[in-house]
């Protein structure tokens, strides 16, 4: 898979693609997407619910972009370069595709578009941008970039594209090694099974949406977000040692590419740098699962750009 070179293409399709086009794709998503939440193994992971398995030999992690095609195009260069010649990768996004970007559509659409080219290949996690209706965050600004750009048919292509982040799987797992998430673990540390079924518990899949690391504290206290939880070191080491994960990596808070909690057991990658965040780097994680022994090894694996 040429990243650089297939993304490329699907930004030429959508300089001058129809809402009939646009509508076409948003609705082949959703009915892959309703296939697989029930249960689908795609060889490299496999879904069951909001909750996905990753079994490929190679792992990439991908964390916040916001609109940005910018960051996006480094993104697939990053990934073109790390990992050529590997058929045995998937590439997890880690949420957060639209808001805060007048490249919203582009983004979250060329995902879309690679996704559905090479299903197997790409994870599209859901993050607090893609929200439930009870939970819309502020700036929610990409439908007014929809509406500014397809005019009477902004409305039916948002209702398709807030379905798919109905749709969107929430976590994922390298088993015995790593958790992937945009916001943080639920404070509770509620097991795997449970977690597949965050969509039907508003609570818990606010948490997993909205929570952050804090070194200020050893357990949980309300986040200053209005949303979602600060959780202490005392949660992550109770998750990862119930489920005998090395670690957590995961998104959410904007930083100058990454930065480590809790003693380097929780590592936060974002992947979108410059306005409105005056970051100078964003970051992806390239790694290979058989080597993955620590959290230590993930770090010696970021990729800054």
């Amino acid at each position: 898979m040429s990243w650089l070179g297939n993304f490329k293409k699907k930004l030429h399709v959508l300089q001058s693609i129809s809402p009939k086009d646009v509508l076409g794709i948003l609705k082949s998503f959703e009915d892959f997407l309703l296939e697989e939440i029930t249960g689908k193994d795609h060889g490299l992971y496999e879904r069951f619910k909001g909750l996905v398995k990753i079994k490929a030999t190679k792992l990439a992690v991908v964390g916040d972009i916001h609109g940005d095609l910018g960051s996006l195009r480094e993104i697939t260069g990053k990934l073109d370069e790390k990992l050529y010649g590997s058929e045995e990768a998937v590439t997890v996004f880690l949420g957060d595709y639209v808001d805060r970007g007048v490249e919203s559509f582009e983004t979250i659409m060329s995902i879309i578009m690679l996704k559905l080219e090479e299903p197997e290949k790409i994870v599209m996690l859901r993050g607090n941008h893609e929200p439930p209706e009870n939970l819309i965050p502020y700036p929610h600004d990409f439908p007014f970039f929809l509406k500014m750009r397809f005019k009477n048919s902004w409305k039916e292509i948002y209702e398709h594209f807030f379905n798919i982040f109905q749709l969107l799987p929430i976590a994922a797992y390298v088993e015995s090694k790593l958790f992937l998430v945009h916001g943080g673990i639920p404070v509770n540390t509620p097991s795997l099974k449970e977690l597949a079924l965050a969509s039907e518990k508003p609570k818990l899949l606010e948490e997993l949406l909205w929570n952050d690391p804090s070194d200020f504290i050893d357990e949980w206290m309300p986040s200053p977000r209005g949303a979602g939880k600060l959780f202490g070191i005392n949660v992550t080491k109770k998750f990862i040692k119930q489920n005998n994960f090395v670690g957590i990596i995961r998104s959410h808070e904007p930083c100058n590419g990454f930065k480590l909690n809790h003693k380097g057991l929780v590592l936060t990658v974002f992947s979108r740098k410059g306005y409105p965040y005056f970051n100078r780097y964003g970051s992806i994680v390239v790694i290979n699962t058989n080597e993955l022994k620590n959290m230590q090894y993930v770090v010696n694996h970021v990729v800054v750009f």
